[in-house]
């Protein structure tokens, strides 16, 4: 890509789809990286026993709980920064990034007393079983500490990628999970700490990148978090939960979604458990892609908006569709014939493995389809359509996802279970092609 003169000159008049690809491949190294130190704690954990792997796949509603919390600052600050520079309004931007960041540390702070002093009663409440309870509360309590450094990492990660600074994005999460994964078993095994060292390699991991991601918005054109920037309003702060309401949807309810999966496979034990967590973690490795495509696309779209210029914005979006729905598809086949071999790499447990392929293979008949659901709802909320991108944000794991896991497991066993996700993936196709394509008629108009 040839030099521009800034960054408004880049996002401005750079070819839309090498863009994109540029801001996209930085946030996918981060996204799958990312996943895979979610599944070293698994894999690492499975070497104990499958009451650890099911104790770390009921804290992980608990994760998806924080960057609910992280996504909704950080996407909702980012995409009124990324709007405001398309504006040539810097001063606006910062407002809203640093009101972002240190709302996202103090309500870190807070969930770190709260953990500290009620980790078992949660861990219970996420769905941890008397087996489980002991290593899934000590995995939580750190988890917790850690909350005002996990959500300010997600804050900056996403406020850095809005302003087109994806490598500086990717630094911080890149250092922190490999770091994680090189520490996890020297606290696991050599140290004795067994789950709650897996824990504790986490949170120290999460520190080091969110000081490589504070330090790099001190880099180059990028906004800078300062006290001095702090102007909080009540209207900042709407401005920032309308925005980011979209992203607490599909986070928050992704966590409400993992409790619901988590009471449902308890009925039928810790193989259950343990085979959908370490299922969830291999079928993100493929949205993962998909992800950093539709948010490599983000602040193009919200960008070009800003500036009144839609026709890069409809040629992005058409891109991020059709580019993340043949990466996913390709991802589908391959999984698809290799479950069992992906599900045996975490836990070597015939029962496990028997429930985590079954679930997979069925997941992959359905996923060719995420992509374009991806790219839609986030066309939506960079446009700041708020409502649709909310409800859309909701229908894949919340507005069809829990219905389903209370009724279909009731009539077809473990069966049902693994059906959840593929049909509330149809049904949020449907719906998807329903709200969107009104505004995507429109933007060819434009």
């Amino acid at each position: 890509m040839k030099e521009y003169k800034n960054k408004f000159d880049k996002m401005s008049n750079a070819p839309v789809k090498k863009l994109i690809s540029s801001l996209a491949i930085p946030t996918i190294i981060t996204m799958l990286v990312s996943a895979l130190y979610n599944m070293a704690d698994s894999y690492f954990v499975g070497k104990i026993d499958t009451v650890s792997v099911a104790s770390i796949g009921i804290v992980f509603s608990a994760m998806t709980l924080l960057q609910a919390i992280g996504f909704f600052l950080g996407n909702g600050s980012g995409v009124l920064i990324s709007t405001y520079l398309g504006e040539k309004k810097k001063e606006q931007a910062q407002l809203y990034a640093n009101t972002a960041f240190f709302s996202a540390f103090i309500a870190g702070v807070i969930l770190a007393v709260v953990g500290l002093i009620f980790s078992n009663q949660i861990a219970f409440l996420l769905g941890a079983t008397q087996s489980t309870l002991k290593s899934a509360s000590h995995y939580l309590k750190y988890i917790l500490l850690g909350s005002p450094f996990i959500l300010c990492s997600f804050v900056l990660n996403n406020q850095l990628r809005y302003q087109g600074s994806a490598i500086y994005s990717m630094a911080g999460i890149l250092v922190g999970s490999l770091l994680n994964i090189a520490i996890d078993p020297l606290f696991i095994f050599t140290f004795k700490m067994g789950v709650k060292g897996a824990a504790i390699a986490t949170v120290l991991s999460q520190f080091i990148g969110f000081g490589i991601l504070l330090f790099a918005t001190r880099k180059g054109e990028n906004i800078r978090i300062t006290l001095k920037s702090l102007r909080p309003s009540i209207k900042v702060l709407l401005d920032i939960s309308k925005n980011g309401m979209p992203s607490l949807a599909r986070q928050g309810i992704q966590t409400a979604a993992t409790i619901s999966l988590n009471f449902a496979c308890a009925k039928f034990g810790d193989a259950a458990v343990a085979g959908m967590s370490v299922f969830n973690r291999v079928a993100f490795l493929g949205m993962a892609v998909v992800i950093g495509f539709g948010q490599g696309f983000q602040p193009v779209c919200s960008f070009n908006n800003g500036a009144k210029n839609y026709k890069r914005v409809y040629n992005g979006y058409k891109f991020t569709a059709v580019i993340t729905t043949c990466i996913i598809t390709v991802f589908s086949i391959a999984a698809f014939f290799f479950a069992e071999q992906l599900i045996s790499v975490f836990r070597n447990d015939n029962e496990v493995i028997k429930i985590g392929a079954m679930a997979l293979k069925a997941q992959c008949l359905a996923m060719p389809i995420v992509g374009y659901c991806t790219a839609s709802n986030m066309l939506m909320q960079s446009l700041k359509k708020s409502s649709k991108a909310t409800v859309l944000a909701l229908a894949r794991q919340g507005i069809f996802y829990i219905p389903l896991m209370l009724t279909l497991p009731l009539w077809l066993g473990l069966t049902g279970i693994a059906l959840v996700q593929p049909i509330a993936d149809i049904l949020s196709f449907v719906l998807t092609i329903c709200l969107v394509s009104p505004t995507v008629k429109a933007l060819k108009k434009q």
